[in-house]
């Protein structure tokens, strides 16, 4: 992980442009790209029951904001929402605990790899905030750091307008043996160092 952490840092501390649409190095831009898409994965053990639990596959939907400042990099903004649950496994797998809100909150970089003009793939590195809310009153909500490293490509139809189409690695660090969703006793004590979540979505891209 500390491979991984230096590049996302390395991307998230040099700002970037997209050179897509033929843009000058003096020339100011956002592109605005609402998404969809399906996030898979994320699971932990509870220390004192042994049992495992996981985060079950949702629909993820959000926003991402692309800054223009350099010849081919750019600074990323990546808002993102899941909502899901969480389960047990093992015998009875599949047991719903609660229904669980999955967000993801980060700012870092984005690289555009050398391509055609109207096709260009690219690698991002984003570093922030991991909240997961559990939808039960007598339970507290998680905030937590967290990573993500993905890659993709923006295909541009017109100057302004194109789509946009990212794999996406997120990484939310947890302390061994730490309690979550406390309120009053702890539901769960979790033995993890952390867990990962990919993300697989599609967006509008708008160019401004």
């Amino acid at each position: 992980m500390k491979n991984i952490a230096a590049v996302i840092l390395t991307l998230a501390l040099i700002p970037g442009v997209s050179s897509a649409a033929s843009v000058t190095s003096t020339t100011w831009a956002v592109e605005v790209a609402p998404f969809a898409g399906h996030r898979y994965g994320g699971s932990f053990e509870d220390t004192n029951t042994l049992a495992r639990f996981e985060v079950a596959d949702a629909t993820a939907y959000g926003l991402i904001l692309d800054f223009d400042s350099e010849p081919d990099k750019q600074i990323e903004v990546y808002l993102s929402r899941q909502a899901t649950h969480l389960a047990t496994t093992g015998l009875f797998t599949g047991n719903p605990l609660f229904d669980l809100t999955i967000d993801y909150y980060h700012i870092g970089g984005l690289y555009m790899l050398p391509a055609g003009e109207h096709v260009r793939p690219f690698l991002s590195g984003t570093f922030g905030l991991t909240r997961m809310a559990p939808q039960r009153p007598d339970l507290t909500t998680e905030n937590r750091l967290s990573l993500s490293l993905g890659g993709g490509a923006k295909i541009f139809l017109t100057k302004n307008l194109g789509f946009r189409f990212d794999v996406r690695g997120i990484y939310t660090m947890l302390n061994a043996d730490t309690s979550v969703f406390c309120s009053g006793g702890c539901t769960i004590k979790v033995r993890s160092n952390g867990f990962v979540q990919t993300e697989v979505g599609a967006a509008l891209m708008m160019r401004f």
